[in-house]
């Protein structure tokens, strides 16, 4: 059950989500009103730490520990896929940035997708339905070696509002073996659910999972304008969670 409190024009509810023998505390705070996907982002994010937070505990209740850290970008080079929401969340953020470094971001967001047209590579696959075509233009991807645009000194400069799918990927394996992707010496830690997935089906008007390398996300946002809100707050909330019981 999920207790819903209203306060003026926000809803907000918590509650507990089992997985497996395990049970996570989860809670929004969402607009009463029709709002935009993005405006469920917050909470989302929280969950999603929380997820990679029990992920961790599991594998380092084994013995491992997970090695990433500050400073350890190798999987800032990697494919991150991104839901449509997040685009636009990801260009709004860029677009409050000081002129001058708003600026220094697009041009490496340009550059990193000039880099890839001129390898010929162009987003193949499905996460969902392709799964093989989907690793092996995430590993093609890889092998270009083009930083994400908000990595700097090896670290993430947006740390506190990276994507979802950033949050659920860490490693038990030594850091230098994140240079080798694919060749199996990569110890990932296992999520027991794709927060990023989950949350892309439930904005999505027909629950697929739509997505996108980051990189294509600034011009995908410019090229597709938010469109009018059509659920309320509480509406995106029961959304989300019916995609995590899926």
């Amino acid at each position: 059950m999920w207790p819903i409190e209203a306060m003026s024009q926000t809803i907000k509810g918590q509650g507990r989500i089992r997985i497996g023998e395990s049970t996570l505390e989860v809670s929004f705070s969402v607009p009463a009103g029709k709002c935009p996907p993005q405006a469920l982002l917050p909470d989302v994010r929280r969950f999603a730490d929380k997820v990679a937070a029990h992920a961790a505990a599991a594998v380092e209740a084994k013995g491992s520990k997970v090695q990433c850290g500050k400073g350890c970008g190798a999987c800032c080079r990697q494919m991150a896929p991104v839901s449509p929401a997040e685009a636009r969340h990801l260009k709004l953020l860029v677009d409050r940035l000081p002129p001058a470094r708003a600026t220094a971001i697009r041009a490496r967001f340009g550059a990193a997708r000039a880099r890839m047209e001129e390898a010929g590579l162009r987003p193949l696959g499905h996460p969902d339905e392709e799964k093989a075509a989907y690793r092996e233009y995430g590993l093609a991807y890889f092998r270009q070696g083009v930083p994400c645009p908000f990595l700097e000194d090896e670290s993430c400069s947006i740390h506190p509002e990276r994507p979802l799918v950033c949050r659920e990927y860490s490693v038990t394996s030594p850091p230098a073996a994140c240079a080798a992707l694919g060749s199996g010496q990569v110890r990932q830690v296992p999520v027991p659910l794709r927060v990023w997935a989950a949350f892309g089906r439930s904005v999505s008007g027909d629950r697929q999972l739509e997505w996108m390398p980051l990189i294509d996300s600034l011009a995908y946002a410019e090229g597709n304008p938010q469109p009018p809100a059509d659920r309320t707050g509480p509406q995106r909330v029961e959304a989300f969670l019916e995609e995590i019981k899926r």
